[in-house]
């Protein structure tokens, strides 16, 4: 998909605020772009988007997931014109209070708010927002018990290579995986590429658990979680996408990582740039799905002010969009790679095998004055 139309598909999708359990609005406009697209989809009974494009005879086939939701506040109590709203989703910690808030789907119409304080707790060695009090007006309509609040910022702005945006994370995994799928389903290689959109990831993996025991997902599906991750240990924005090896929980499947880092080296011989890292920052859904036995690896996108929280206070998420497209174009490799049935561990262990001949037939040299020492006397 050409800069100029992957840059219009992720305004479409930004421009619809979402949170846990209400991406139903994003969903139904990426619903509309897959449709623009010829790209057919279904969804699950739990409200997750599949998307599946098949072409020849492919040897292996990998799913790619993203999620439609992002952090946000929710009303569960009101005492006058304050408001206390339950944290979904990691917040901002630092120099939050007084940040602008927008209740963007009340019965009345958006209504605006203010955070006036937080309790924040160490939860697992980070801090997090577990509650916030938010004033509104006290005259006029006020959010009723259950609405949520996202910070009220633009929600795409695009200048130079850089593009600043309310949620990043994970529309622009989101847009990465339909561009690519839309490039996939006019070439002539062989592969079998699913895009797997999911609900509830920012609480607690609830769409991708629903998904895997719905039984929708083939189990030979090698599964790569396609993420915003924040930039750290390394990761620059600007210098391409990351071949995640892991997350906060620990490495990812070898096999799927090699999957991905042999698709990476093979565009690095035209001029593709790309990132190495655990980033273990947080967990991302390739952890969830290798839980129940799924192969998975990652692919992230750098992020700076990674879940709204910026140097000093509340900022937009940033991304390169160099990055994204290098994503874009990653994603259709590891698609073609899983189709032609490379196995880059595989090639690794021949590889190691042929290189080591000479030196194990060395090893069955004797050792002169070998420290072993003598059997024990029976």
């Amino acid at each position: 998909m050409e800069r100029t139309k992957l840059v219009a598909t992720l305004r479409r999708l930004t421009a619809v605020p979402t949170a846990p359990y209400d991406e139903l609005d994003v969903r139904d406009t990426l619903h509309a772009v897959l449709g623009e697209l010829g790209l057919h989809y279904q969804t699950d009974a739990f409200g997750n988007t599949l998307v599946r494009v098949r072409r020849g005879l492919p040897r292996s086939k990998v799913a790619f997931v993203a999620h439609l939701d992002h952090p946000a506040l929710r009303v569960v109590g009101k005492k006058g014109s304050q408001l206390t709203c339950r944290a979904e989703g990691g917040l901002p910690t630092l120099g939050i209070k007084g940040a602008k808030l927008v209740f963007p789907k009340c019965k009345d119409g958006p209504l605006c708010g203010t955070l006036k304080s937080a309790k924040i707790a160490r939860v697992n060695g980070r801090l997090r927002v577990e509650q916030a009090v938010v004033q509104v007006a006290a005259k006029g309509p006020q959010p009723a018990i259950g609405d949520y609040a996202i910070f009220d910022l633009a929600a795409l702005q695009h200048k130079g290579k850089r593009l600043k945006l309310r949620v990043a994370d994970d529309l622009a995994g989101v847009a990465a995986i339909v561009a690519a799928l839309a490039d996939l389903a006019h070439r002539d290689a062989a592969c079998e590429a699913w895009g797997v959109f999911t609900r509830a990831e920012e609480v607690g993996f609830h769409g991708t658990v629903a998904l895997v025991l719905g039984g929708l997902m083939p189990r030979d599906l090698a599964v790569v979680s396609v993420e915003c991750s924040s930039a750290q240990d390394g990761v620059t924005l600007g210098a391409g996408p990351v071949v995640r090896l892991g997350d906060k929980s620990g490495p990812f499947e070898p096999r799927a990582v090699a999957l991905v880092s042999g698709a990476a080296r093979a565009l690095a011989e035209k001029k593709f740039a790309y990132q190495s890292a655990l980033m273990a920052g947080g967990t991302c859904e390739a952890t969830a799905f290798a839980a129940f036995g799924y192969r998975a690896g990652g692919i992230a996108l750098p992020l700076a002010c990674y879940h709204n929280q910026g140097p000093r206070g509340v900022a937009p998420e940033e991304i390169d969009l160099g990055d994204l497209e290098g994503a874009t174009r990653l994603i259709s490799a590891v698609a073609e790679r899983a189709g032609a049935g490379i196995d880059d561990l595989d090639l690794l262990r021949n590889d190691l095998v042929r290189n080591s001949e000479e030196g194990r037939q060395r090893l069955r040299t004797p050792i002169v004055g070998s420290t072993l020492l003598p059997p024990e006397p029976v």
